[in-house]
């Protein structure tokens, strides 16, 4: 025989089970009588109980969403990131959190910065060497110094002296061997000139995205002396003869500053000297036709064949600037 309790029932069990504590108690509030469930069909022994006795009611399935995973975090496309652990009782962000480490990156490299080197008024010494790029008879190596004054961050005056240490080539000699040809050649011995110089562009390069080289390029002009020595073509029985004449330079380069020196850049670049050089007369030598008036060299330099030369110095060099130090202004 099947029985279904009513709601008389229902009350009357949780009062027997309550009534001890009832007892015991000193001084208990009385419980609030809990809602009338709704009967149950006589064919069944359910028993209904409401909500408030039942366990807690589970969240939605949007709201476990809502906030993400336990730990996970979306970014602005969507993709999960996990979080940083939380340190500390007030729940303080540790050293190492997303957002510091956001923070860390904004503050190491910015879109506009300050230019790294200001060279304004200042004193530049450039220690050079370079070699020769242009003469496959005559190779020269050259070692020099150029002292420049900077009017502005962009413009500069200056001086430059180079020494030039020359030698025939290889390939000199294997003409005059196998081909019976007597080269007529010259040496330059050394350059002075007064320069300006000018920055068009300014730049820099990240190094592996931790650090910031900063570069600039340039272009250089200027005039002096330069002289020249010949290379006789029977050294055995001519003395050379030497020329100074006037010059013009050409040079482009680029120099390239450290992160933490302010005194300090690394440059190179490349220089074409323009001069009218004097040449051994072709009539000088022991042959029938040639004349034994120019063997000495005043006879032969002033019968010297004059013709244009270039000569094209490929050089590396370290500046050194003084004051070691800049400050920024701010226009006010």
């Amino acid at each position: 025989m099947r029985r279904s309790l009513t709601g008389s029932a229902v009350l009357l069990a949780a009062w027997a089970f309550t009534a001890p504590g009832t007892a015991a108690a000193a001084v208990a509030a009385p419980a609030p009588a809990a809602a009338p469930a709704p009967a149950a069909p006589a064919d069944d022994d359910t028993i209904v109980l409401d909500e408030a006795e039942g366990e807690a009611p589970a969240k939605p399935a949007g709201d476990a969403k809502a906030g993400g995973e336990a730990g996970v975090s979306t970014d602005l496309f969507g993709d999960e990131k996990k979080k940083a652990p939380v340190t500390g009782e007030a729940g303080k962000v540790s050293a190492t959190s997303e957002a510091d480490q956001l923070k860390q990156d904004k503050a190491f490299i910015t879109v506009v910065q300050r230019q790294r080197f200001l060279k304004k008024k200042r004193f530049e010494l450039q220690p050079q060497i370079g070699i020769t790029v242009n003469d496959p008879f005559v190779r020269h190596y050259t070692v020099g110094a150029e002292l420049n004054y900077w009017i502005t961050n962009r413009m500069a005056v200056g001086i430059t002296g180079t020494a030039f240490f020359g030698n025939k080539t290889s390939r000199y000699t294997n003409i005059r061997f196998q081909e019976s040809v007597l080269l007529t050649a010259n040496k330059t011995l050394w350059q002075a000139s007064v320069n300006f110089l000018y920055n068009p562009f300014y730049g820099k390069i990240a190094v592996f995205n931790r650090a910031l080289m900063h570069w600039e390029s340039y272009v250089q002009v200027g005039g002096g002396a330069i002289q020249t020595q010949v290379i006789p073509r029977y050294e055995a029985i001519h003395e050379p003869f030497r020329h100074i004449t006037g010059q013009g330079n050409f040079a482009i380069g680029a120099r390239f500053y450290g992160p933490r020196v302010d005194w300090l850049s690394v440059n190179f670049g490349v220089r074409t000297w323009i001069y009218q050089d004097k040449l051994e007369p072709t009539e000088r030598g022991p042959g029938p036709n040639q004349l034994d008036s120019l063997d000495s060299a005043d006879a032969a330099k002033d019968a010297a064949v004059k013709k244009l030369a270039f000569n094209v110095v490929f050089f590396l060099g370290l500046s050194f600037y003084f004051p070691t130090t800049f400050q920024y202004t701010t226009r006010r």
